[in-house]
């Protein structure tokens, strides 16, 4: 005769054992999560850094690009070069805008209405079939009116470049930082450098639009 084993329920944890398992994963779990919390800010200044120091570029860039139309301007032209310098200002005008479109949609969208109404003008500037100032000089090129196309570009010099500079700058100083080691340590932006900016771009906007008048007929 076999002797049956006696099966006995299984043992259950303690009140006071559940409490210390409980309270263990609880701690394990606030560690998981201050982990992560940290984690994440750290992504978050790093990617804050990152936009705010290539804000800070593209607007240097920007203006650099604008400084160079002025001084493109402000070359003495000849019938030798006056078709290097026409495509020399379109090629900076461009740059301009490509750097300003990356402010405006990815860097600052904030103030995208504002830039907006400098890229408009940037597109009349450079852009051909708008009937701005690319067509403008060279549909004079294209006339062989030599004189005529030197006289339009040393006038658009004179009438436009302190304008131009003015877009640059102003919108280069819109944005006010300290760096260290590479890192930018503050970072403010001055709406009054960009409103300034784009009141410059309404004011050039209507000398161009005399010049292109002017030349057009």
């Amino acid at each position: 005769m076999t002797e049956e084993k006696e099966t006995r329920p299984p043992k259950l944890l303690s009140g006071k054992k559940i409490k210390t398992v409980l309270l263990g994963l609880v701690i394990v779990i606030l560690v998981i999560s201050a982990s992560l919390n940290l984690h994440y800010y750290n992504l978050s200044q790093t990617l804050t850094n990152s936009v705010e120091g290539s804000t800070l570029e593209v607007s240097r860039e920007f203006s650099f690009c604008m400084d160079y139309v002025t001084l493109i301007l402000d070359s003495k032209a000849t019938p030798e070069n006056i078709y290097n310098l026409i495509r020399n200002l379109q090629y900076h005008l461009q740059t301009a805008w490509g750097l300003l479109r990356t402010l405006r949609i990815y860097l600052i969208p904030a103030y995208e209405k504002q830039l907006q109404i400098i890229e408009d003008l940037l597109i009349n500037m450079t852009v051909q079939g708008y009937g701005g100032v690319s067509d403008v000089l060279w549909n004079l090129n294209s006339q062989g009116n030599v004189t005529l196309l030197i006289q339009a570009f040393q006038e658009l010099n004179a009438t436009a470049s302190q304008k131009i500079n003015d877009v640059g700058f102003e919108l280069s100083e819109a944005f006010d930082s300290l760096r260290r080691d590479g890192t930018v340590v503050t970072f403010n932006i001055i709406p009054s450098r960009i409103e300034n900016s784009v009141n410059a771009a309404n004011e050039l906007k209507g000398i161009l639009n005399e010049w292109i008048t002017k030349y057009s007929s």
